[in-house]
């Protein structure tokens, strides 16, 4: 079930809200929990009920798992419960990638499997990792099954982050939740703007990039160019949307869900713009690998290939292909460049450090995108104008290059050129609601943002990262 269909939004999330609050009035905290988890099971069951059981039974087991490892310390049943959960995740995402690489080196005809990854196990799974490795090393003694549960299957987050430490949401739920209207408005404005990114913004860019990155034909350099930066803008609009409604219909139900996206587009270094965005993923990677592979404490050059290694599993997490590992190894890269340049004790002017960031992120965005190596090689030639320099027309703005026919006219350049100051400047909305108070005008920007999004909106595009 889609953020932005209208079974979610007329519907699941008004009921679920509504019945929330209505047992936490009552007093019934823990039934108020349970419906949230049964709603949550049935949201997940919306995609579908086969793997239901799946979602249920590792949260169970898991759930014992850490109790145990609190109890016992023992480091070999720590293995074990990382083992499984990083085999289940790699059976059902990277199975097929490692029998199609093997068979292109051995020359074997193994049949792929064509497994179905579960939605939203690549999240799951580095929840529970955090969870046992905390429960392990002691950080964590409150182990009730419900809220356990809760904090798991929570449905704002289930799919696509944000990515949740045991700690984020328990201590929420020991007490009762009490109504707080400020906190409940601004919970709304922030699921409007969401909404308004995502449907309005992210999915008319896509409009545009999408049949760029599906041509077969060459791309010149202005396409080039116009697929790499909107791409940009698309993943920012889309992702950030997504982690503004989940953290928006959090706050509506009282729950305080970490902040994701913190103008990353507005980083002055590479490292900066880790820090910024996806943060509950980089706080993880930090936390559970990075550290783990002696981060700073074992010399410079430890740290670089800490670094290096922490990107590269970063980048294959997110999908199984070439293309993810060799964005985390260009990632990996520019990070070590940043350190070294670092160690020189030189610095930019920040204009310049905020423009040599964005675009070695952009550079870094169309190996992401690109559905292949070679396609994106061939995206990158075309930016440095290998491909030839023919400039869209200016009357029809048809896209001469492509074997669809593509939109590029001044306006969607002046479009994308105000997209990007927004990015820049303005877009932090999961920080700019806290100074919303629960009055007509919040009402109105509410409103306003609520029903432009379902005037404009198009088709229900699926976000961007729930097919990671």
């Amino acid at each position: 079930m889609l953020f932005n269909t209208p079974e979610f939004l007329y519907f699941f999330l008004p009921f679920s809200i509504a019945a929330w609050w209505f047992l936490q009035r009552l007093g019934r905290e823990k039934l108020a929990q349970m419906l949230v988890i049964i709603s949550s099971v049935y949201f997940y069951g919306w995609w579908d009920m086969r793997y239901v059981p799946l979602l249920i039974g590792n949260a169970v087991f898991n759930f014992y798992l850490g109790q145990t490892l609190a109890k016992t310390k023992s480091k070999a049943l720590l293995v074990a419960g990382l083992a499984y959960n990083i085999g289940l995740l790699g059976y059902f995402k990277y199975a097929d990638f490692f029998i199609e690489n093997w068979n292109a080196l051995s020359g074997g005809h193994n049949p792929p499997l064509h497994l179905i990854l579960p939605l939203g196990l690549s999240f799951f799974t580095f929840q529970v990792i955090a969870y046992l490795v905390d429960c392990y090393k002691g950080y964590v003694s409150d182990f009730n099954l419900r809220r356990f549960a809760f904090s798991i299957s929570f449905y704002p987050h289930l799919i696509a982050g944000p990515i949740l430490h045991y700690a984020d949401v328990m201590p929420q739920l020991r007490d009762r939740t009490t109504f707080d209207a400020k906190q409940f408005s601004q919970g709304l404005t922030l699921f409007a703007v969401g909404l308004f990114k995502k449907s309005v913004i992210a999915d008319r860019i896509a409009e545009t990039v999408d049949p760029l990155f599906a041509a077969n034909t060459v791309l010149q350099f202005f396409e080039s160019w116009v697929a790499a930066i909107g791409y940009g803008l698309q993943i920012y609009f889309d992702f950030s949307g997504y982690s503004d409604m989940a953290i928006g219909v959090g706050l509506m139900f009282g729950i305080l869900l970490p902040q994701n996206f913190n103008s990353p587009y507005q980083a002055t270094s590479i490292a900066d713009f880790w820090q910024r965005w996806h943060m509950t993923l980089s706080r993880f990677l930090r936390d559970y690998v990075y550290i783990p592979l002696g981060g700073n404490r074992k010399g410079f050059s430890n740290s670089l290939f800490a670094a290096g290694i922490t990107m590269i599993i970063g980048g294959f997490w997110h999908g199984a292909a070439w293309t993810f590992v060799l964005w985390g190894v260009l990632h990996g890269v520019f990070i070590g460049i940043n350190r070294i340049w670092r160690q020189t004790g030189n610095s930019l002017p920040e204009p310049y450090a905020i423009a040599l960031t964005f675009l070695s992120v952009t550079v870094a965005w169309v190996v992401f995108r690109a559905e292949s190596v070679d396609q994106a090689l061939s995206v990158w030639q075309g930016m440095i104008g290998a491909n030839g320099f023919a400039i869209p027309s200016a009357v029809s703005g048809i896209c001469q290059t492509c074997t669809q026919t593509t939109l590029i006219t001044g306006m969607e350049l002046v479009q994308g050129s105000i997209l990007l100051a927004i990015c820049l400047e303005y877009a932090n909305a999961q920080k700019a609601v806290q100074q919303l108070e629960p009055n007509f005008k919040t009402l109105a920007y509410f409103t306003t943002l609520f029903f432009t999004s379902i005037w404009l909106a198009g088709s229900h595009e699926s976000f961007i990262y729930w097919q990671f």
